[in-house]
């Protein structure tokens, strides 16, 4: 073998080599978002429960300060007063499903971007073993064209 056709043998394999880590790297980084994404959506996922867990208690709170105002001024808890704290209740509740779920869909969202990022990572594995085979058979040819 020449020194001619060893330093094609090296530069293909460096080549190779190469393109192969620069694809394994963007799997890893594509791996890593998915890792991050997910520690998000639980994120999300813990401060939407935590946020309607203080709402209620908070619209409660304010619900049995209304109650007791009503009673120390002598309004009777029936009627019409009545039918406004209901109202009131069933607004609240609203009011925590709706934090809920906004919680939910920006969790679902962040999750799906995890699932995303996983699939490009494991494209580019595929990418990175075809991209060294397809510099190597390159070079083989290359090789094989000059010295064949």
């Amino acid at each position: 073998m020449t020194g001619t056709e060893i330093l094609l043998a090296v530069s293909v394999a460096a080549a190779a080599a190469g393109a192969a880590a620069q694809t394994a790297a963007a799997s890893n980084r594509a791996e890593f978002q998915a890792e991050i994404a997910e520690q998000q959506a639980e994120r999300e996922r813990l401060l939407a429960e935590r946020q309607t867990k203080d709402f209620r208690r908070e619209q409660s709170r304010l619900a049995a300060r209304s109650r007791a105002l009503r009673a120390g001024s002598g309004v009777a808890g029936s009627g019409s007063s009545l039918l406004i704290e209901e109202d009131i209740a069933a607004e609240t509740e609203l009011g925590a499903l709706d934090l809920l779920n906004n919680g939910v869909v920006s969790s679902t969202r962040l999750e799906q971007q995890a699932r995303l990022d996983r699939a490009a990572a494991r494209g580019l594995r595929d990418k990175a073993v075809l991209l060294g085979a397809t510099r190597a058979t390159e070079g083989g040819l290359a090789a094989y064209r000059q010295f064949g």
